[in-house]
């Protein structure tokens, strides 16, 4: 039989005693094996863990800006807004399994295939993968590029002209029969943005539709397109309606037209300027969030309904729980939310937060860190996520930040809601032989013999 038994050790620098294992061969002959115990504080959940950077200036490839995207067999692919010569970004790869990233490709220096994506991939089968850029391509007005996973290649397939939209934002929507939607920032009849269709069989950008000044439907939309089912898909814009303030809209691919929807209002506050995508939570309703407005200025989350077309505010950032969403939130199960800031935390460098659907209440999780005392090999869990959660499964998420890291060109990290909280003296060994996670944070010391 095995024997778990708390003892002091001297190899131990925790302060805390070592948890001494016996192994017993025989009545007269034992192996123990000791494994020292951090303190307790570190076990508080949840927590923001550092998992990967080599985004450095040496050769330009740092900031990433955008939501990784799953891969399977725990790869993740995501694009830097700088990388190469020139600086036109990158492609990079993330494997969880190891917590290395490797970087696939890079932008041409002359940015003929595009430059600067800020938008997430968006997967689409067989190892491809389409993007979008807000700069180059043929005309400096951005560009759709094809990802190749196997050959770690970009194909420009596309590029914007402006009368179909100009400096795309925000990752391409699918649709389905290799069809894609999304949006650019300008260009349009109006040069307020556009809605474009994407057919990655042709390889060609469709306009589809232009954000109007008068009536205002709109202007200038950040965010991708999120499907609703039937062919409808909504989406927001920074701008745009009574108050400027930005908009909800409807986009229905089969008649190619936008509706206003809702307006987001100054006085009383349902939030302003949204960049983010909406979140489907189910039953028609959609959660978003806003990067000003609320009752704070430090921006809200809000809830859009889609029978009845409006918005309402659910919550509001005060600072210490966050401040600046720019990101969409990302759904957790149980009416659960998670989603990350730019500003506030205790650190004022960006936050992750919990949104309750059914009390309607905004939750502090962790804060980010540019220094983690007595680590020089870890000095910054990251600083300043403009990008959205990605679920990994088991409570587990990943993202990126733009800034923070041993270079300051921004982090991966992993968050988890799944930590054990601290632990009673009593039961130690049962939790120790419970929970994988908190086995990966007991720091081993080499076997003896007794």
């Amino acid at each position: 039989m095995n024997r778990i038994q708390a003892i002091s050790d001297p190899s131990c620098r925790s302060g805390l005693p070592g948890l001494r294992v016996a192994l017993l061969a025989s009545a007269a002959s034992a192996t123990f094996m000791t494994t020292c115990l951090t303190p307790l504080a570190s076990f508080a959940a949840p927590v923001i863990r550092f998992q990967a950077d080599v985004f450095d200036s040496d050769f330009p490839k740092g900031h990433p800006y955008a939501a990784l995207t799953a891969a399977g067999n725990g790869l993740y692919y995501g694009t830097t807004v700088d990388g190469g010569f020139n600086r036109p970004g990158a492609i990079f790869e993330f494997d969880s399994a190891t917590g290395s990233i490797t970087f696939k490709a890079y932008f041409a220096a002359d940015s003929s295939n595009g430059a600067n994506p800020y938008a997430a991939l968006t997967a689409a089968g067989n190892g491809l993968f389409y993007g979008t850029t807000r700069y180059g391509g043929a005309n400096g007005k951005g560009a759709i590029f094809e990802f190749d996973s196997a050959t770690g290649l970009i194909t420009l397939k596309d590029s914007s002209i402006g009368s179909n939209g100009a400096n795309p934002y925000a990752a391409l929507t699918a649709a389905g029969n290799g069809l894609f939607y999304g949006t650019t920032v300008n260009g349009g009849a109006n040069n307020i943005g556009a809605i474009f269709e994407f057919n990655s069989a042709t390889g060609l950008i469709t306009l589809k539709d232009s954000f109007a000044d008068d009536p205002s439907n709109g202007a200038y939309p950040y965010a991708a397109l999120t499907a609703a089912g039937n062919g409808l898909f909504y989406g927001t814009t920074d701008g745009g309606g009574p108050d400027d303030d930005g908009v909800i809209f409807e986009f229905n691919s089969a008649t190619g037209l936008i509706t206003l929807k809702d307006s987001f209002a100054y006085d009383p506050s349902t939030g302003n300027f949204p960049h983010a995508a909406l979140t489907a939570a189910g039953n028609g309703l959609f959660y978003g969030t806003t990067i000003e407005g609320g009752a704070n200025g430090e921006g809200a989350v809000f809830e859009f309904n889609s029978a009845t077309g409006l918005i309402t505010l659910k919550d509001s950032f005060i600072g210490s729980n966050g401040a600046i969403p720019y990101a969409a939130l990302t759904a957790a199960g149980n009416g659960l939310f998670y989603g990350t800031t730019v500003n506030g935390g205790a650190n004022s460098i960006g936050a992750i937060f919990e949104f309750n659907s059914a009390t309607g209440l905004i939750t502090l999780k962790d804060s980010f860190v540019y220094f983690l005392v007595g680590d020089a090999d870890d000095p910054s869990n990251g600083a300043y996520p403009y990008a959205a959660l990605t679920a990994a499964g088991n409570g587990l998420f990943y993202g990126t930040t733009f800034n923070g890291g041993l270079y300051n060109q921004g982090v991966i990290f992993s968050f988890s809601e799944s930590v054990p909280g601290p632990l009673p003296v009593v039961g130690i060994g049962a939790a120790f032989g419970w929970s994988r996670q908190l086995r990966r944070r007991v720091a081993q010391v080499s076997p003896r013999k007794a």
